[in-house]
């Protein structure tokens, strides 16, 4: 359904380039959820509106492709690409909040927005809304149309946003951080309400998070992203079961394992992440990394096949 091929993005910033999207690839199947996992500022975010093509005036894609059933979408004009966003590709903002509009009900948005994308009457359009919010488990979805977004909780406002993007039927829903701001048990109700979505209208999802938990449960296959670039990928039971990078190892290591046995401690990574703005030579994890060896300040290793994950890293090198 989508395959995107050796993507870069960067961003002007007065006299400086930052590379915050580097050589990207990966596919998304028919009915597949890929999740897109690392640490905030490694990209994941620029990654999604580079495939739609939401770039603020800074940012620019300089090389790669994002092929969507069978068409080159940064090939598009403005206007053909309008019409893939919300209609084919929809997507799910981290902030619902800033996502709906304050000083409009949360019927008028979701009228105005089907109506938008079909051809139905004000009327037909309405039914539409309500039979929407109930499908995210909106409870007196007819009355609460006249709401405003103030007047409901943070999670109710995901699903709002949820039913939304559904309201337009795409085929790929793209999920920034859906749950980011939202408890652990309001958290578990929208991924499984994204999952029983994606059953029903036969949905592929791109899911991006920083959650490894998140991620762990909810997709089929995984990205982990380090700096811009990825640097490991490969099905949730080879990413859990056996990490090869050391970026992803040190991640998993980091998850909190409820056992009062467990006695294996996380590995410590030294420093924060890098500035895009300043990245280091090599691989960009290896000021970090503690498996770093003399090489690794020079050589950028690319993703190569093992036994297990795809993984970008020089300890899998045979030369």
């Amino acid at each position: 359904m989508l395959e995107v091929k050796n993507l870069k993005t960067v961003f002007r910033v007065g006299d400086k380039t930052v590379h915050a999207v580097d050589d990207v690839s990966f596919e998304i199947k028919e009915q597949q959820v890929v999740g897109l996992v690392g640490e905030s500022g490694s990209g994941k975010s620029v990654t999604s509106t580079s495939i739609l093509n939401l770039l603020p005036p800074n940012g620019e894609i300089t090389s790669g492709s994002v092929n969507f059933k069978g068409q080159d979408l940064l090939s598009l004009s403005k206007k053909e690409m309008r019409k893939i966003r919300g209609n084919e590709i929809g997507l799910i903002f981290q902030n619902p909040l800033a996502a709906l509009n304050p000083v409009f009900t949360i019927g008028n948005q979701m009228i105005e927005t089907i109506q938008l994308h079909h051809k139905v009457s004000k009327l037909e359009a309405e039914k539409e809304a309500v039979s929407l919010l109930k499908k995210v488990n909106i409870p007196d979805a007819e009355t609460r149309l006249n709401d405003y977004p103030h007047q409901f909780s943070l999670g109710m406002c995901q699903r709002i946003m949820i039913a939304l993007t559904l309201s337009m039927n795409p085929s790929l829903l793209i999920a920034d951080e859906p749950t980011a701001s939202l408890d652990v048990t309001i958290q578990a109700q929208i991924l499984s309400l994204l999952h029983d979505l994606k059953k029903e209208f036969k949905m592929s999802i791109f899911l991006i998070s920083h959650d490894l938990g998140v991620i762990a449960q909810s997709c089929d296959y995984i990205l982990v992203m380090y700096l811009g670039r990825i640097v490991e990928k490969g099905t949730p039971h080879q990413i859990f079961k056996n990490p090869q990078h050391p970026y992803t190892q040190a991640l998993i290591s980091s998850i909190p394992v409820p056992d009062p046995d467990h006695n294996t401690a996380a590995t410590l990574l030294k420093g924060d992440i890098p500035s895009p703005m300043n990245l280091p030579s090599g691989c960009r994890f290896h000021p970090r990394c503690p498996k770093a060896f003399s090489d690794c300040s020079a050589i950028n290793p690319s993703l190569i096949k093992t036994n297990d994950s795809d993984v970008a890293c020089l300890l899998y090198k045979d030369d």
